[in-house]
């Protein structure tokens, strides 16, 4: 039995993530994983395929808490190190698990296919280990005692890695070590808002004492707000997260889109169906970027009726019938473009709402007068038009467009409400 556990570490293993070709995102995971439970995660430890650091810093972090969990490097190839320095650190011989390796070849056979050589190291664990079943892919995690801290290993891939954690190790941690204090947390989803404005009309609520803590982060005009509850229960900690989300939903009524997907095309997806509303869509600078925003979520074949990337002004005039007299008088990237774009993709979609950007996203082709970062978006709401300008940070292209597209969806989620 763990008994009591508090806190804990995470290792994330691979030569890749140290290499930044991918983020460690599986930590995080864990940490809300394991916040369910009261356990709070103490500290990251990100570490290339080398198994004497690895075994080290296995053993140092071991000594020092009570639970590590440990994601990567148990693949079939020979720089998957992990249960090799698993089980140096915990000073035991790795053995080879018979109905582990039976369940591989099975596997394989089900899909017709041989298995390879390689794959029988994944059927090897530290003597004494527990094994935990991968239910979506090859490699099966393990857990083992080392030094009277408790090591658990995950697999790498990050769908692989979830499902574990809430399949096999959350339920195995809540059945040992029980439900501690209640930590619980609660996202907000806002649009439409500055990071430095939302901290004004928070007002106390962010102060570093706050009961919940609140926390923000924002990324391409998408604002993320956590509240963190602490208390003696689960049930004392939502009590204390339900006041302050009652106040939020109050404050920020208009620029809240979720509280479950971060994701503002499900928004709109979900808000236009409910309405029984359809939308279309003319891009210029975001080549495309709303229409996959919008395509990502399931159900968007009931709302989504057409989308064009007029990238060229001949596109523009061949496509959706901009009049060419306003190119050559206003230019691509004007009000009167726009107008002209979203009354296009309107009339000839037949549908509800449409919506246009066209804009300078750089990192050339801006002037004093359209400068980097300036976007126009066109919006018919019902046989109406308007047209929004806005000036985004001139930072690198792939972050403007993001602004533009995340603009785009939130004027349509404000006109459909």
């Amino acid at each position: 039995m763990l008994g009591e556990v508090r806190s804990a570490a995470c290792i994330a293993v691979g030569d890749e993530l140290l290499a930044g070709d991918y983020p460690d995102s599986n930590s995080g995971a864990i940490a809300r994983g394991l916040a369910e439970l009261g356990i709070v995660v103490e500290r990251f430890v990100v570490l290339g395929d080398r198994k004497d650091e690895l075994e080290s810093a296995i053993y140092e972090l071991c000594a020092r808490y009570q639970l590590v969990v440990c994601t990567g490097g148990i693949g079939p190839t020979l720089d998957d190190v992990t249960r090799e320095a698993a089980a140096a650190a915990a000073g035991v011989a790795l053995e080879r698990n018979e109905a582990v390796l039976a369940e591989l070849r099975a596997s394989y056979a089900r899909r017709a296919c041989a298995m390879p050589e390689s794959n029988e190291r994944q059927a090897w664990f530290p003597r004494g280990a527990q094994v935990m079943p991968n239910a979506v892919g090859t490699a099966p995690g393990f857990r083992v005692w080392i030094d009277g801290g408790t090591l658990c290993v995950l697999p790498g891939p990050s769908h692989e890695m979830q499902d574990m954690l809430r399949r096999e190790l959350l339920p195995w941690l809540r059945s040992t070590c029980g439900q501690g204090p209640g930590i619980v947390r609660h996202s907000f989803y806002l649009l439409g808002l500055p990071e430095s404005a939302f901290s004004d009309r928070a007002g106390e609520w962010m102060a570093r004492g706050a009961t919940p803590l609140l926390g923000v982060t924002a990324h391409t005009g998408i604002l993320k707000v956590t509240l963190l509850g602490k208390g003696e229960s689960v049930e004392g900690a939502r009590a204390q997260i339900a006041a302050r989300a009652a106040e939020l939903r109050a404050r920020f009524a208009e620029e809240i889109y979720s509280e479950d997907d971060p994701r503002p095309g499900a928004a709109i997806v979900r808000q236009l169906s409910e309405r029984g509303a359809t939308l279309a869509v003319a891009e210029s600078c975001t080549g495309g970027l709303v229409s996959e925003l919008l395509t990502e979520v399931p159900g968007a074949s009931g709302v989504f009726v057409a989308g064009w990337v007029s990238y060229s002004n001949a596109s523009k005039v061949r496509a959706l019938g901009v009049d060419p007299a306003l190119l050559e008088r206003h230019g691509a990237v004007s009000r009167e473009v726009a107008l002209a774009l979203a009354q296009g993709a309107a009339e000839r979609s037949g549908a509800d709402f449409a919506v246009s950007i066209t804009g300078v996203a750089g990192p050339s082709g801006g002037t004093p007068e359209k400068p980097v970062g300036l976007v126009w978006f066109g919006l018919w709401r019902e046989g109406r038009l308007e047209a929004f300008e806005r000036r985004f940070p001139p930072v690198d292209r792939a972050s403007i467009r993001r602004y533009a597209a995340h603009t785009a969806l939130n004027l349509v989620r404000l006109a459909s409400r």
